[in-house]
């Protein structure tokens, strides 16, 4: 079992993600992916400029073409920072190289919020290990992760497939 590390607690400010995506992604077919009311509302507004992912009914649930994502370049989804549900059968059907782009966001608390009491860094940096080593236990290759600066506290997470 890994254990937190707390000298890696730090996240640089990045840019927005309004003008990072866009700028990223210029020329890649990227699909996204919006599974309901599981992604935060914030994340949701987005992830509303990339093409929405058609999906399947099936016995486990929703499901994305395997045809439409063997094609894409990149594969974009937000999911909560504390209860991470990424669209693992989709992610097994990308293409070698192609880019995961997971969007983490910490859980609204409005009471916390109003008395100044937000998450505790130490506790978003063990959180953020452990999406970096969700995505390195699974194979994937040139992991980056930063913190967006708008909107505030995303936990951005950049992986290849392997």
């Amino acid at each position: 079992m890994y254990r937190y590390t707390p000298a890696v607690d730090v996240h640089l400010p990045c840019p927005p993600l309004r003008e990072w995506l866009p700028a990223r992604l210029e020329g890649q077919q990227v699909g996204a992916w919006v599974h309901g009311r599981r992604v935060p509302r914030t994340l949701r507004r987005t992830l509303t400029q990339w093409p929405r992912l058609t999906s399947e009914a099936s016995a486990s649930g929703e499901r994305a073409s395997a045809v439409e994502l063997a094609q894409l370049d990149a594969l974009i989804f937000g999911v909560r920072l504390e209860r991470a549900d990424p669209p693992s059968a989709c992610v097994e059907l990308l293409r070698p190289g192609a880019l995961i782009i997971e969007l983490a966001q910490p859980r609204a608390r409005p009471l916390r919020h109003l008395l100044g009491a937000q998450l505790r860094p130490s506790k978003v940096a063990q959180l953020s290990q452990a999406r970096a080593l969700h995505w390195l236990e699974r194979g994937c290759y040139a992991l980056e992760q930063w913190q967006s600066v708008d909107p505030q506290g995303v936990l951005v997470t950049l992986a290849r497939v392997r």
